[in-house]
């Protein structure tokens, strides 16, 4: 008898928080619970999420994201040279205020060795005890470019001050802060990346065509600034990409205009592991796996994240073994559709057990 390799079950990153956690999340926000106190609480949630992550059967773990508060510019705000303006003001169809969170750039942007994800990273580090690997997620360097040239009006010359450097900056920020992460321990590496979930879309190629630009010519600095990123990093040094075309929607594979982007994506992005996800309900979608490169880890996405809805076993395997087709059963993986952590949590009926419940689906999937 021969012994199959047994699937791994990975994560995208963002827990839902617990209430308690919740709860003194919004007493700290009104001043009502002293910072010492609130970051006990913060850690004693994070090193429970990190038993049940390891419960769940995870080999690499992550701090849930619960020392976040939005997904790419608290990371993009610890750089050198990018602020945050808060602007508190209007009110739009509803009785309560609207806040937006502006990237403000003071000067070129640049690594910072105060950056302090590398705490978090350190603390993530000493509350795993050496239990399992630790996985650090961060907005990729094309979402950044990409949000440079919309709040710009695809004019980075209005905003920042050394255009002509632009994507040297973002390469030596990125590259810098990736070695700081390593010489931490860290020897996982996300890059979450919506752009190119959305890049074939009709309505960002209007977009970028009305701003003067070629849709392939964005494809070209995607994958450079990428690729120059990652470029000469340690062999121990796993880097994912994991893409999604918002918050909580998979690409759309059998759009002949989105996956002529996210072939480039797959064939020409030096990533070690790719996460990607697809629609449960329609598996011709993952025929687009017969454009990976071969050797290259992938982390299939088939539970829906965003969902309090409970899927099929059967329809999952039946998706493991359609991947299997394309991808070695040792280089696979499964994991949801997107972190747990999603905008309207409640009113999708999300709840603190539900993720957990998603991840236990997808466990009975792999046992053989």
């Amino acid at each position: 008898m021969t012994t199959q390799t047994p699937i791994r079950i990975e994560i995208v990153g963002s827990f839902l928080r617990p209430e308690n956690l919740v709860e003194a999340q919004s007493e700290a926000h009104a001043r009502r619970l002293p910072d010492d106190e609130y970051y006990a609480i913060e850690d004693a949630a994070v090193d429970a999420l990190i038993d049940r992550e390891l419960a769940a059967g995870l080999q690499v773990v992550t701090d849930g994201e619960m020392r976040r508060h939005q997904w790419d510019r608290d990371f993009w705000n610890g750089l050198d040279g990018i602020d945050r303006d808060r602007h508190d003001y209007g009110h739009v169809f509803v009785d309560e205020p609207v806040g937006k969170d502006f990237l403000r750039f003071t000067s070129r942007i640049g690594f910072n060795p105060e950056h302090p994800f590398f705490g978090k990273l350190t603390k993530l580090i000493r509350l795993t005890h050496g239990r399992a690997e630790v996985r650090q997620a961060i907005p990729s360097p094309g979402e950044l470019y990409m949000r440079i040239l919309r709040i710009g009006f695809d004019d980075p010359s209005r905003i920042y001050i050394s255009p002509e450097t632009l994507e040297q900056d973002i390469i030596d920020a990125y590259r810098k802060t990736i070695e700081e992460f390593y010489r931490l321990g860290c020897r996982h590496i996300q890059f979450d990346n919506a752009v190119w979930g959305r890049l074939g879309t009709g309505d960002c190629q209007r977009t970028l065509l009305l701003g003067g630009i070629d849709p392939d010519r964005i494809s070209d600095t995607l994958i450079h600034l990428f690729n120059e990123v990652v470029k000469d990093r340690p062999a121990d040094l796993e880097i994912t990409l994991s893409i999604a075309a918002d918050e909580t929607l998979p690409p759309r594979w059998t759009d002949p205009d989105e996956l002529y982007h996210l072939r480039r994506m797959l064939s020409e992005m030096d990533a070690d592991a790719f996460l990607l996800p697809f629609n449960l309900h329609n598996p011709e979608e993952l025929d687009a796996l017969q454009y990976v490169p071969a050797g290259k880890r992938i982390i299939v996405g088939l539970v829906d994240g965003k969902s309090a809805g409970m899927e099929s076993i059967d329809d999952i395997r039946e998706a493991i073994a359609l991947a299997e087709r394309y991808v070695p059963r040792h280089l696979l993986s499964v994991s949801p559709t997107c972190g747990f952590n999603v905008r309207h949590s409640d009113v999708l009926g999300l709840n603190y057990e539900t993720q957990w419940a998603k991840l236990d689906l997808l466990r009975q999937a792999v046992e053989a």
